[in-house]
């Protein structure tokens, strides 16, 4: 497959994709595209809502933050301001790759530790790599959201995508509002993604066994920030 195949194939025949990807692994082109559209991300936010508007809400949503004074809080939000500034297009640069290959090495480990695969680092980093590009698509349907909806009403904390949207984050409990926003279709789609990769890359793995091993750690992840919102 050329590239464009398989970067139009994850959406529409992955499994073709992957079996492709475990011959002959290729990553350049989805780290590119997603840190383009990080990067791309990063400037909308800094010209359409500013990086004032995006720490302020951060800091209003925050109950660390419940206790300050006027004067504490706008300190925090000019400092605030300063940083995100910074590390929002740091983040852009590096988040991508960063991102897929610490997924990739934990579950190389995972899958031929646990598993008994012989899956190469190469293999499961292009995997990785394609199947995150869904990430990217929610990455670029968050920019167009940002263009459509007044600044002051869009909450970059917050999933459009999950249940956790339609929730009241004040009423709602802590852990029932952190375990809503982890349940995002495009969370969900990425980790059908990697099953359906690492199973044709192992072959003998059935996606089910594949499927599991990929959402158990995903789900202690998610116990792990429910318990921790919980005692914030």
């Amino acid at each position: 497959m050329n590239e464009a195949a398989r970067l139009s194939g994850i959406f529409f025949e992955p499994g073709k994709v992957f079996a492709d990807l475990a011959a002959r692994p290729k990553w350049i082109a989805p780290i590119l595209i997603s840190i383009l559209i990080a990067l791309a991300l990063v400037y909308a936010i800094s010209t359409h809502i500013g990086w004032d508007l995006t720490v302020r809400q951060a800091i209003a949503s925050s109950p660390r933050t419940a206790d300050l004074t006027p004067e504490q809080r706008e300190q925090a939000i000019a400092s605030g301001t300063k940083v995100a500034s910074i590390l929002g297009w740091v983040g852009a640069l590096l988040g991508a790759p960063f991102f897929v290959l610490i997924i990739a090495g934990v579950l190389t480990g995972l899958f031929n530790g646990l598993l008994g695969t012989e899956l190469k680092f190469a293999q499961t980093f292009a995997i990785t790599a394609y199947a995150l590009l869904v990430r990217a698509l929610f990455t670029a349907l968050m920019i167009l959201l940002i263009y459509l909806k007044p600044p002051e009403d869009f909450d970059l904390q917050v999933s459009p995508f999950s249940p956790a949207a339609y929730m009241n984050r004040h009423d709602t409990p802590k852990w029932l509002f952190s375990l809503a926003g982890s349940l995002d279709l495009f969370t969900i789609w990425a980790i059908i993604l990697l099953a359906l990769g690492f199973s044709v890359a192992a072959k003998k793995l059935s996606f089910t066994k594949s499927l599991t091993a990929i959402a158990i750690p995903w789900l202690i992840w998610v116990t792990a920030m429910m318990v921790l919102q919980s005692f914030r």
